[in-house]
């Protein structure tokens, strides 16, 4: 898994040029981010007992990058007059994939969507937001109901790992919370998460979404999951000869909305 000796985690984005200008570009370490919540929001020192079991919990070199990227071919504003409307926020990110550890990727989540509302906020409430990734987490997950509801279920069984699992990491409840409103695509084209994103031996399930803002993007399609008979064609799991990942590529056509741009 991610965070393990000798596997070291990473993202990517790519444009295309001739469509988007990069604005702004920006990476955020879930290792910083851990430091600062042991060391600024706890006040506890790294060093001692209580503030390395939550270091060595949340630790795990996880990483998210955001851009802001502009649209080539503005519709509605100059260059000179940069509207939120013509530009797009775009998150990506791997959370950590231990199935042991739902507490540590709710973390993770709750603290990506509070980095990107201080940073959508902070350029006006109408810029377009996209997070996508690989969750590694169910729509069953808290993970996903915080992406989806903006709040978990006290009741939820990633908020209540017990003793076992290491130092209580996650704040309370009622502050397991974000204001973005969030729509994951393939549930909004399709009507619910298709059957899978990853196809492997041990697991078959859905770990990877495609969120937006609601209020300013629309999603128009989703490209169709393959069946498992053609995932299967070339042997019993992925990756295979045929696809080189065991996650299952996701894309949709996304429109931007309001304001009268497009």
């Amino acid at each position: 898994s991610m965070g393990m000796t000798g596997k070291v985690d990473g993202c990517a984005l790519f444009w295309r040029r001739t469509k988007f200008h990069l604005i702004e570009s920006y990476s955020i370490e879930f290792n910083e981010l851990a430091q600062r919540q042991v060391t600024t929001v706890m006040g506890l020192n790294p060093r001692s007992e209580e503030g390395a079991s939550i270091l060595n919990k949340l630790s795990k070199d996880n990483v998210a990058q955001l851009v802001v990227l502009e649209l080539a071919q503005q519709s509605m504003a100059s260059r000179t007059n940069r509207d939120p409307i013509n530009q797009v926020c775009i998150a990506n990110t791997h959370l950590y994939s231990n199935k042991d550890c739902p507490d540590v990727k709710l973390w993770q989540t709750l603290h990506l969507l509070q980095e990107l509302e201080t940073f959508v906020m902070a350029r006006g409430t109408n810029l377009p937001l996209m997070i996508c990734g690989d969750f590694n987490s169910t729509p069953e997950s808290a993970v996903y109901d915080l992406l989806s509801r903006q709040a978990v279920h006290p009741g939820h069984p990633d908020v209540n790992t017990g003793d076992e699992n290491g130092p209580n990491v996650l704040p309370d409840i009622m502050s397991i919370t974000h204001s973005h409103m969030l729509g994951s695509v393939y549930s909004s084209v399709l009507g619910e998460e298709p059957k899978f994103t990853n196809y492997t031996q041990q697991f078959k399930g859905v770990l990877d979404y495609m969120w937006y803002s609601t209020q300013n993007l629309r999603s128009l399609s989703a490209a169709p999951i393959p069946d498992e008979s053609v995932l299967t064609r070339h042997g019993d799991a992925l990756p295979s000869t045929q696809y080189s990942s065991d996650h299952i590529m996701q894309i949709s056509d996304m429109q931007i909305v309001g304001g009268g741009a497009r």
